[in-house]
């Protein structure tokens, strides 16, 4: 008698969703939430018989650079007003070199990878399935964000070539330039300073415990029955919110074989729209590799659901370091569909025809928790992540 099939189990998954999201809770990078996490996963990696490695690594918390970039910067500007103009200039560029070191420069914290790999001799095919398991600051304002994130470069620059200007002796009634200059750096670096200032850090259910459920679901399936002549990675990032630190300390470190295809989950428990990340970046863009994602576009259009493509302007995903070093990569996600009119704006203006901002609305909230995350939709992640092993 055959041996019936063993099915992807949501409700499984969910449990992993309620451990991290619940009882773990709020899991900033460098954090004890962020190590529970971290052991959590590597136990249930190893449960399941797959060889485990963790992956250490070392920041500086974005929160704390971006706090120091704003009273340096703030500062260095200040004393423009009383010193001369070469020395202006010249503590002002020492604050950019300082603003620049910065991460090497101050306090760091610990956080890690974890890696897990089920192999076979002689592969025929491969396929690494990603999520990152810390969780984000709640966002202060959303449009505070958003108002630093453009403003914050150009009034830098716009500082630099105005010293530089006052320097060659170009700028005359300083005193009455520079107050028109404090109306725009202050304010940018205020914001800057308070919207990195938030104590309270989201449980992340649907950022990204929700992905890890779906990865975690997916190893122990495929580890019960693995697929022939395939070698599997299934990898926990760290500290994704920090910068996408953990992927690039992965890629840095070249512990992915470079022919080996990479699906990244992140938020795929919430919203009715499947989406296939075309591409992320505004003026820096990174396009997803357009092959793999064709493939992930046939398989959840195979699945009776209607994808879309989706181009990130304004966040980044685990993925785009594993592209930057010659990987194959993509992310999937789930989101909610609506009217995004700052995303048509941004897509417009920078001729992006799929940009677009989440709509999730509880992202980066205390209130991201289980309670809002789909069971069909994680049973529909599990699927979607079982028939793009098929065709890689």
């Amino acid at each position: 008698m055959r041996e019936k099939m063993a099915e992807f189990e949501p409700r499984r998954a969910f449990e992993h969703i309620d451990k991290l999201a619940y009882e773990i809770g709020p899991r900033l990078a460098g954090s004890r939430g962020e190590r529970l996490a971290a052991e959590y996963i590597r136990k249930q990696f190893e449960n399941l018989g797959l060889k485990v490695r963790v992956q250490e690594f070392r920041f500086v918390p974005r929160s704390a650079r971006s706090k120091a970039t704003a009273v340096i910067l703030a500062a260095a500007f200040v004393l423009s007003l009383f010193l001369s103009p070469e020395f202006s200039l010249f503590s002002w560029l020492v604050a950019l070199a300082l603003w620049r070191s910065l991460g090497e420069l101050m306090p760091k914290r610990a956080s890690q990878n974890i890696i897990a790999i089920k192999e076979v001799e002689a592969p025929k095919r491969k396929l690494a399935l990603t999520a990152h398991y810390d969780s984000a600051p709640c966002t202060v304002s959303f449009g505070l964000s958003i108002f630093v994130r453009f403003t914050f470069l150009p009034a830098v620059a716009l500082i630099t070539v105005v010293l530089v200007l006052r320097a060659l002796g170009l700028i005359p009634a300083w005193p009455i330039v520079w107050s028109l200059l404090a109306a725009v750096l202050l304010p940018v670096c205020a914001a800057r300073y308070i919207a990195a200032s938030s104590r309270r850090v989201s449980p992340g259910a649907e950022d990204n415990a929700s992905g890890v459920a779906v990865m975690l679901e997916s190893a122990r399936l495929l580890a019960e029955q693995p697929p022939a002549d395939t070698s599997l990675f299934f990898i926990a990032f760290g500290a994704e919110e920090q910068g996408l630190l953990g992927s690039k300390k992965l890629a840095e470190e070249g512990l992915l074989p470079q022919d080996t295809p990479v699906l990244n989950l992140d938020m795929v428990g919430a919203g009715t729209q499947p989406y296939v990340v075309e591409g992320n970046g505004l003026l820096r863009r990174t396009r997803t590799s357009e092959g793999l994602n064709q493939k992930l576009l046939n398989v959840i259009s195979g699945l009776g659901l209607r994808p879309k493509l989706w181009w990130a302007p304004l966040s980044g995903h685990d993925h785009i370091p594993l592209l930057r070093s010659g990987i194959q990569a993509t992310t999937f996600t789930f989101d909610t569909p609506g009217v995004d009119r700052l995303g048509r704006r941004i897509a417009r203006l920078f001729r992006l025809p799929n940009a677009r901002l989440r709509g999730y609305r509880h992202l980066h909230s205390y209130d991201d928790l289980p309670d809002h995350i789909s069971v069909d939709n994680i049973e529909r992640a599990g699927a979607i992540v079982l028939e793009f092993l098929k065709v890689i």
